[in-house]
């Protein structure tokens, strides 16, 4: 009895591990938000590198994410140029739909982020903060190969820290990925 439970569990142990997914993508593209004290948003530029694990390969994902967005602010002579830097880390939970060549996706996020403020005027002013990342998104993915796909989405979050106004940072994005 003893050798036929290790061997239901070994089997068992063999069908999880190749029935498995898992995905890195690297991404970039447009960011903006309204950072406190301006009027007009803040635009800039973000990077993200995420790594997904799919069990079963079904539609629910799990990854997990690190990203860094830079905007910037001009508000004429009267206000100096401010910078606000954002590194977020966060869980991502994906829910896909589609076949092999293409597939479209709603993703959560759920973490914290760090941010920095800089503002460069006559005198140059610097702060840090960090605190809660939450929001979602939508995108696609288009397989190029079996591995290899294109990604392309868009991404708003709420980054709670002192330096955005409303505290939403919207990204629009496209990368490559790998799936292995």
């Amino acid at each position: 009895m003893r050798k036929i439970t290790l061997f239901l569990l070994l089997a068992l142990s063999v069908q999880v591990v190749f029935s498995q997914e898992s995905a890195v993508t690297l991404s970039g593209g447009y960011s903006f938000a309204t950072i406190k004290d301006y009027d007009d948003p803040a635009t800039g530029w973000r990077i993200n590198g995420s790594y997904e694990f799919n069990p079963n390969e079904g539609l629910l994902a799990h990854g997990i994410v690190f990203g860094y967005a830079s905007i910037s602010a001009t508000n004429g002579s009267i206000q100096p140029k401010t910078t606000v830097s954002t590194v977020p880390i966060y869980y991502a939970p994906k829910v896909m739909f589609g076949g092999d060549k293409a597939k479209l996706f709603v993703k959560g996020a759920i973490g914290m982020q760090f941010a920095s403020l800089k503002r460069e005027g006559a005198v140059t002013f610097t702060d840090n903060d960090a605190g809660f990342y939450g929001g979602g998104g939508a995108g696609g993915m288009l397989f190029l190969t079996e591995s290899l796909f294109l990604n392309v989405e868009y991404e708003i979050a709420y980054a709670k820290n002192n330096f955005y106004g409303d505290g939403w940072l919207n990204s629009a994005m496209a990368g490559v990925g790998i799936k292995f």
